[in-house]
């Protein structure tokens, strides 16, 4: 994606943001967390204005999408679903944000510079401001393996189920054969994921260890280097508020940083602690945990395909009827689950759900197919 592209993408991921913000600072019953929405919604305003003036100044074009789905969504979720998973997703939305800016940094103009400057420090403020409430909001902030988990039970059991009834035309083998396939999944899924989280437990600890090596020699270095060359900056390891006052008298917007940063674990480095992390809590990948909300989501998912089947049992329904009525309420299932995924992923949410979507049905027609031409043609029906 060429400069142009992504920078007009920064400015469509601005206005979505904008967007949100407005309409959950307006619809927003908890106080607290209105309030600090209001704030964000008052900080992008001004952060438009910035990327007005880049974007006529580049000769970029402007954004045509339109958000009204992407913010009627996230309100539905938020309604549905609490602030943990609402929050994730609009900090996902903000990540997005500052990865494209970050690549497409050096070519901004450097009138706009220190605009942007202080502009991205209001950004990580932001993110800060909201992590909280995201790690406050439960179950559902676990946004990666409840909804993935949920998404691969949805899809493969309505799979399953479609070739079963190609075959077996008797609700309650097939209800029986689905929860064999679920079962087996839910084994599969669940230590799949404790296997991946605790190899990304591992790995991160590792790194995080020669971080921590790394930033003990920067720090000798960054010491030694403003005790040589700047008096202003001496007392750098012994006060942090008289090194902010000094900054801000002398209008080096670095003060800013500090200040929104006071309590981030490396200013307490800075300050002489000797880690910036506790071993306790160097990471925060836990894979027993991650294992039992991807094994207890995919049953979940697996569940909704089985329902018509279950409820055939008793009524003695046609087992074609209850495939028409499972790949129904899988398609209902499958689309909410799309939009919160393409919500995380900052994608087009009607193309996202009508991909997943497609893709499902033309894996179930294909199962479903195989067990027709198995039960015909090599009289396997039971």
């Amino acid at each position: 994606m060429d400069t142009k592209n992504l920078l007009t993408r920064v400015l469509d991921s601005e206005m979505l943001a904008y967007s949100i913000y407005s309409k959950l600072s307006s619809t927003e019953t908890d106080t607290n967390l209105r309030k600090k929405l209001k704030k964000l919604h008052d900080l992008d305003t001004r952060h438009l204005k910035i990327w007005e003036g880049i974007r006529a100044d580049m000769n970029l074009p402007e954004p045509s999408h339109v958000h009204a789905l992407e913010v009627a969504a996230l309100v539905f979720v938020r309604r549905l679903f609490g602030k943990g998973l609402t929050i994730s997703i609009v900090n996902s939305i903000e990540n997005r944000k500052i990865s494209d800016l970050s690549k497409v940094f050096p070519y901004i103009p450097d009138k706009y510079r220190p605009d942007v400057i202080n502009y991205l420090v209001e950004e990580l403020y932001q993110e800060r401001l909201l992590k909280r409430d995201g790690l406050e909001g439960g179950i559902l902030a676990n946004i990666r393996n409840v909804v993935f988990g949920m998404n691969d039970g949805l899809v493969e059991v309505l799979a399953a189920v479609a070739g079963f009834t190609g075959v077996l035309h008797n609700n309650l083998l097939i209800a029986i054969a689905g929860s064999i396939v679920g079962l087996s999944g839910t084994i599969s899924m669940a230590v799949g994921a404790y296997l991946s989280s605790k190899s990304e437990m591992d790995v991160e600890t590792d790194g995080l260890n020669r971080l921590e090596l790394e930033l003990q020699v920067a720090k000798e270095r960054l010491m030694g280097d403003l005790k040589k060359h700047s008096e202003n900056y001496r007392r750098l390891d012994k006060s942090l508020d008289e090194l902010i006052y000094k900054l801000k008298s002398f209008k080096d917007p670095v003060y800013k940083v500090l200040e929104r940063e006071r309590n981030n674990p490396l200013m307490k480095f800075l300050k002489g602690s000797n880690r910036i992390y506790e071993k306790s809590s160097k990471v925060g990948n836990n894979p027993l945990k991650d294992a039992v909300y991807v094994g207890a989501f995919y049953i979940v998912g697996a569940i909704i395909p089985l329902l018509s089947f279950l409820v055939g049992i008793a009524t003695g329904a046609d087992p074609y009827l209850n495939l028409v009525v499972s790949v129904v309420l899988t398609v209902v299932a499958i689309s909410i689950v799309s939009a919160v995924i393409a919500l995380n992923s900052n994608e087009n949410i009607s193309k996202y759900i009508s991909k997943s979507v497609g893709l499902s049905i033309a894996a179930t027609a294909l199962t479903f197919i195989v067990g027709y031409v198995a039960s015909f043609y090599l009289h396997v029906a039971v």
